[in-house]
């Protein structure tokens, strides 16, 4: 199991995971702050020394490319909760644990590149129990590079306004609907010309008593 983290240090960690295995060589500090979009460079150094420190990277001072992965993620990102009956913030600044790729074993022939595109999410509330994902369950997700694409009817982890919740999604125009299993609880309707919406995963399958 890989030392606790904080949802922002496992962020910048899997970002360098995913860039070193596509590029096969480490990214440069400035390319991780355009990456994920910080404002300076000190964010990054403040999370790269936090990481050194942690003995999960390696780097050399004024050194370009220098950063070696020392600790490679063994598992599973369980980022935090999601609502399944209504949008709740859910994302906190919070440790991050792994799942044990023993648990996931469909995931565990993937590549290091393909597994850093997972995470899962602890599912409050029974909104989505006529897809059989009931309160307690652990929904693991996909990130979507190209959020268009998704189908309509296919479940996904939605973000509105720093809220996040899980529902089937259905696009029409530029009206989404986030719509539940479960005729108790109402749809989110939201016009996407005045309101962002970002699918921050599509569902891949769910893990039930682990926790």
């Amino acid at each position: 199991m890989q030392s606790l983290l904080t949802q922002p240090q496992q962020r910048v960690f899997t970002w360098i995971e995913d860039f070193t295995a596509q590029h096969g060589m480490s990214p440069t500090y400035r390319e991780i702050q355009k990456g994920l979009g910080y404002r300076s460079l000190a964010s990054v150094q403040l999370h790269i020394e936090t990481l050194t420190t942690k003995r999960l990277i390696s780097h050399a001072p004024r050194k370009s490319r220098s950063l070696k992965i020392l600790r490679p993620s063994d598992g599973i990102p369980l980022v935090g909760t999601i609502a399944a009956h209504s949008l709740v913030e859910n994302f906190a600044d919070q440790d991050v644990q792994h799942l044990e790729l023993s648990c996931l074993p469909k995931l565990a022939h993937l590549s290091q590149h393909e597994r850093s595109q997972h995470f899962a999410l602890l599912v409050q509330g029974d909104s989505m129990i006529g897809a059989l994902i009931d309160h307690g369950d652990l929904v693991v997700m996909r990130r979507e590079s190209n959020p268009r694409a998704i189908r309509n009817g296919t479940i996904v982890a939605a973000r509105q306004n720093g809220a996040t919740t899980l529902k089937y999604l259905y696009r029409r125009g530029q009206q989404i609907t986030l719509q539940p299993a479960n005729p108790n609880y109402k749809p989110t309707v939201i016009d996407t010309s005045t309101e962002e919406v970002d699918i921050q995963g599509v569902y891949v399958g769910l893990l039930r008593g682990l926790v």
